[in-house]
């Protein structure tokens, strides 16, 4: 727990690793619960095709955002760990960044082409591949999350 006797220079990586993880985080979650259900009422009855490209630019555009926040929030995970007393917290959270980056880049490497290339959203094989990237993101979302609040709540000393 945050003791309040942190360094400037700690704020300063916090200041930096939070908005970082927030940022990544948001941009997920606005797209599994605003976007991705409103694009599938609308643009998916009209034209398949068209939902799947939209969608794979969208998961490629969020692994972009993901790789550049989170390797962000891991070198600042590691440079805060400089100061610490006991490195292991700030290690363990720079591993479960690591660990949604991987997640992220078997998301895109493998379930993102196979949805693109689904023609019927309502078939089994559509719903067989998107609930296995709802697992996916979902892993995400959670280990993003965990570091999050590990980040907020570092121990000093």
């Amino acid at each position: 727990m945050w003791t309040g006797n942190r360094s400037r220079v700690d704020r300063i990586l916090a200041a930096i690793e939070i908005p970082a993880l927030g940022l990544w985080l948001g941009a997920l979650c606005g797209f599994a619960f605003i976007f991705a259900p409103i694009a599938f009422r609308i643009v998916a009855p009209l034209n398949v095709g068209r939902f799947a490209t939209l969608t794979s630019a969208i998961l490629s555009s969020l692994a972009v955002m993901g790789y550049a926040c989170g390797g962000l929030a891991i070198v600042v995970a590691l440079l805060r760990s400089r100061e610490a007393g006991d490195r292991t917290f700030d290690f363990v959270r720079a591993l479960l960044v690591g660990a949604a980056l991987a997640l992220v880049s078997y998301e895109t490497r493998s379930i993102v082409p196979e949805l693109a290339a689904v023609n019927d959203v309502n078939s089994p094989h559509y719903r067989a591949l998107h609930g296995r990237s709802t697992l996916v993101y979902g892993g995400v979302v959670v280990l993003g999350l965990i570091a999050i609040v590990m980040a907020a709540g570092r121990r000093e000393g």
